[in-house]
């Protein structure tokens, strides 16, 4: 009996944000698996800036091909397998893409754990591109410690939700900046920030000066531009400024603006360093074991935004710039 998969493709280059003309929908009928392979039902999709970049040429993640399917991470259910390493029923993870159901060869497959947590906490706190690049970038880059001043950019993100609490529960003195009262209760009330900067109505500069009047001693910095600068004016002695992302330059990667104030660097003995996440698969168990054991005891407060239906896949996407969302963005097929 064959299954229908609709999927998402890239049917021309978007110039800035994304718009419907970008994408077409394509439905057709999937076999059976092959040796090796297993049939997928996509239950959730990870809505991350990465997949911004990729659908323009030269992308350091892998550029999606015209006509091909729109990159995404996904959870979802084994419907029917022909490989001994998945059964019916198993949960998995792994590059799925903006479609409702795949073949896709077992070995590309992660299978999960779900016995304690739903399949897409790993989009989301124990997620690569959620929760391990939060751990990585504060704990290997920032080296976060007990008693440091740490703010937080797009805090009210995925990313930047959990480094805040990752942050937070390494002992960490927290203050968020994020766009909104709504996003600024959030901060301080989900997640136990010190305090949250709504940058699209207070002063930042000011307030970063009132809330760390002795310094910032890590940054986190999600969105790059004019709050780059102004943390970098306001720097501890040894600081250490960790570039996870800069949303606000995805849509034209061929002009990135780089900050004015790095000689501040140089001036605070601080530090600058940029990373991704696979530069630390090293320590993904360690980060993972220590994210699950926060998540599990509910010191891990999260929160989902979930949009269904495929179709709203690019809709999905554009809300990560227009910040209509807050915590994890997914989409459910």
């Amino acid at each position: 009996m064959a299954t229908t998969q609709r999927r998402l493709v890239l049917k021309q280059r978007p110039s800035g944000m994304p718009d419907a003309d970008c994408f077409a929908m394509e439905t057709t009928d999937l076999g059976a698996p092959e040796s090796g392979q297993a049939l997928i039902q996509v239950e959730h999709l990870s809505i991350d800036a990465f997949i911004r970049t990729a659908l323009d040429e030269g992308s350091f993640h892998a550029t999606v091909p015209i006509g091909g399917t729109v990159t995404a991470l996904g959870v979802g259910r084994v419907l029917a397998s022909a490989s001994d390493a998945l059964a019916p029923g198993d949960a998995v993870f792994g590059p799925l893409g903006a479609q409702s159901h795949l073949l896709m060869p077992a070995a590309a497959l992660r299978k999960l754990d779900a016995t304690d947590v739903p399949p897409r906490a790993y989009l989301g706190a124990l997620g690569l591109t959620t929760g391990l690049t939060a751990w990585a970038g504060m704990v290997r880059v920032g080296e976060v410690r007990e008693g440091n001043t740490v703010v937080v950019s797009a805090a009210a993100g995925a990313v930047g939700s959990v480094a805040c609490e990752v942050a937070r529960l390494r002992g960490a003195r927290v203050i968020g900046i994020a766009g909104g009262p709504e996003k600024v209760r959030y901060l301080q009330d989900d997640l136990g920030c010190v305090a949250g900067i709504d940058y699209k109505n207070d002063d930042v500069g000011a307030r970063l000066s009132e809330l760390a009047a002795d310094g910032i001693d890590v940054f986190f910095d999600n969105v790059g531009g004019e709050i780059l600068d102004l943390v970098l004016d306001r720097m501890a002695t040894g600081a250490r400024i960790v570039i996870c992302g800069a949303i606000s330059q995805y849509h034209d990667m061929s002009a990135v603006r780089g900050p004015a104030l790095y000689l501040r660097l140089a001036e605070r003995n601080a530090s600058m360093r940029g990373f991704t996440v696979t530069h630390h698969a090293g320590a993904f168990a360690e980060a993972e074991a220590e994210l699950g054991g926060w998540l599990r005891g509910g010191d891990l407060h999260l929160r989902e935004t979930i949009v269904e239906g495929i179709e709203r896949f690019p809709e999905a996407l554009n809300m990560l710039f227009t910040g209509g969302h807050i915590g994890k963005l997914l989409l459910k097929p």
